[in-house]
């Protein structure tokens, strides 16, 4: 007779509980970050681990934007992560780079920062990447 109390996160002799044995249900709305909230833990992870100072600009359509360096915006909408890569395709044409999760996200945000700081200066004002103003339409800024 098993003399285990009923109730008992046990089902079996030597299985795991009943806790362990099913994955964790997925993050109701309310647990689930804003898209403001997800873009500053993007900038604490880009400042504490890579050393790099960015800014978080909240959208008015409740997305967010993390800018880390002149022509590098990444764009989250509280889930996911995209942005356009400094690095150009095989025909010439702007690269677009996404991320589900902060650890990548931040890591290759860190390596587009890299390949970026080591351009002249120069070659990033003269129109090389996209300015703000190009990607992101007036109806979708927040006015301060």
């Amino acid at each position: 007779m098993n003399a285990t109390p009923q109730g008992n996160p046990m089902s079996r002799r030597g299985s795991a509980p009943v806790s362990q044995a099913y994955a964790a249900p997925p993050p109701t709305p309310a647990e689930q970050p804003t898209a403001v909230q997800l873009a500053e833990k993007l900038a604490a992870i880009l400042g504490n681990v890579y050393g790099i100072s960015a800014d978080v600009h909240p959208l008015a359509s409740g997305n967010a934007i993390v800018s880390v360096f002149l022509g590098l915006l990444a764009y989250t909408d509280g889930e996911n992560f995209w942005w356009t890569s400094p690095e150009r395709s095989h025909s010439g044409s702007p690269l677009l780079s996404s991320a589900l999760t902060l650890p990548v996200a931040a890591a290759q945000l860190a390596e587009h920062y890299r390949i970026l700081r080591a351009r002249p200066a120069a070659s990033l004002l003269e129109g090389e990447l996209p300015l703000l103003a190009d990607v992101i339409p007036a109806q979708y800024v927040v006015p301060r």
